[in-house]
């Protein structure tokens, strides 16, 4: 769910490193420190100023490992 204040989400599965495309309301975010997003694992974590806002659609897509 996304509140507004919530910056830190978790995927179902483990992506394939370099394989994951995050879209904020269709919009391809860009990964790494400083960007829009940071990923380890399953967690997600949008950098500040990133962060989504209430009633934001998030999406993921990726290669489950």
């Amino acid at each position: 769910s996304v509140y507004g204040s919530n910056a830190v989400f978790t995927l179902a599965n483990s992506p394939v490193s370099g394989t994951e495309q995050v879209y904020v309301n269709g919009v391809l975010m860009d990964s790494g420190t400083g960007n829009d997003y940071t990923i380890s694992g399953v967690t997600i974590t949008f950098e500040a100023g990133s962060e989504p806002l209430t009633g934001t659609k998030i999406r993921v897509s990726y290669i489950a490992a």
